[in-house]
């Protein structure tokens, strides 16, 4: 009987990493993380120190030289489509943080190549995995919620722009909180509507704070110089099935709550709400509403869809966030930006 752990290489070991994937990792007793890759090698040192690590390099082509199963690609968005390639050509199963790719064609060429070399490939999506998510998603899949026909999605801060290059260069980052933290909303609440097809898209993606306001920020100061991506964003989204929804999007803006991170359903027979699974309907003429439990505790959403993935691998199960399902969260966001820029309504590439 093999005794071999399950080998796992980190492609990016900054804070991500650090903070919640490389202890996801370590709560698994059958996995064994064996490198670390980062451009800065006293961050890969770092990271591999936490992970119990032995190898470590500052080009991730030779980590994937070792004798590995997967890679968990945790490095700036634009940076996830090479790694990504190189770890399938390389015959590795992938898991990679959100977004997957800052463009449909990127997340296709992803995709494609994963089902072709018949590997997983998962976006880490973390929050389908909070308990709230998987509470809604159970009494929806129910049937108590009935024909969605509207949404509204929200990831609004009032004033937490991540001052990090990664976060606020376009040519890192390919996007703002569009990207950053809208990409985390809308994959839900499509997760949750079943994924139809988005066909029309109208989108503003502006800079109201971040190149020159006097707005503090909760996370110090950052390089306004290089600040190249919007602070708010919205858009308005039509679907195959005549269901519509609404986005908004900021790091910057004038309201009371730090941070507001939520979807909201509307069906023919009930609505609900996340993060709190808070459900509305009539039952017997009468209104009802209260909050759904899910009776099992979520310690931690990271925990969970890393665990999702290696039970995926192992036991030859379909990725729990597939590129199929990516394709659509980031070709509403592509088609946001793309709306913005034309000035008009456009059809994103899906």
């Amino acid at each position: 009987m093999s005794t071999r752990k399950f080998r796992v290489g980190l492609i990016g070991g900054g804070g991500i990493a650090q903070a919640v994937h490389i202890p996801g990792w370590k709560n698994l007793p059958e996995v064994e993380i064996v490198g670390v890759a980062d451009l800065s090698a006293a961050t890969a040192r770092k990271a591999a120190a936490l992970a119990g690590a032995n190898e470590v390099f500052t080009d991730f082509h030779d980590l994937l030289k070792l004798d590995i199963d997967a890679v968990d690609v945790c490095v700036p968005n634009k940076a996830h489509t090479p790694a990504v390639l190189a770890a399938l050509e390389r015959g590795l199963h992938v898991i990679c943080e959100k977004p997957l790719a800052t463009s449909t064609d990127e997340v296709r060429e992803m995709g494609e190549l994963a089902d072709q070399k018949k590997l997983k490939l998962m976006t880490a999506q973390h929050q389908r995995f909070t308990r709230g998510a998987v509470a809604a998603k159970a009494w929806i899949d129910a049937g108590n919620l009935g024909e969605t026909y509207h949404a509204r999605v929200r990831a609004m801060r009032r004033a937490w722009l991540p001052p990090a290059p990664g976060f606020i260069d376009d040519k890192l980052s390919g996007g703002g909180p569009c990207m950053d933290i809208g990409v985390h909303a809308l994959d839900l609440c499509l997760w949750l509507m079943g994924f139809p097809k988005p066909v029309r898209v109208s989108g503003t993606s502006r800079t109201m704070f971040a190149k020159g306001h006097d707005m503090p920020n909760l996370w110090g100061e950052w390089d306004r110089e290089r600040y190249s991506v919007e602070d708010f964003a919205a858009g308005f989204v039509h679907f195959d099935n005549g269901a519509t929804l609404v986005l908004e999007s900021a790091w910057m803006c004038h309201q009371e709550e730090n941070e507001e991170l939520m979807a909201q359903l509307f069906g023919t027979k009930g609505g609900i709400k996340w993060p709190d699974a808070r459900f509305s309907n009539v039952v017997n003429g009468t209104f009802a509403q209260g909050n759904l439990t899910h009776p099992v505790d979520v310690p931690h959403p990271h925990w969970n869809e890393i665990a999702a993935f290696y039970d995926c691998v192992v036991n030859h199960k379909d990725s729990p966030v597939p590129w199929t399902e990516t394709v659509k969260v980031i070709g509403i966001l592509e088609a946001v930006y793309a709306s913005a820029a034309a000035g008009r309504e456009v059809v994103p590439t899906v």
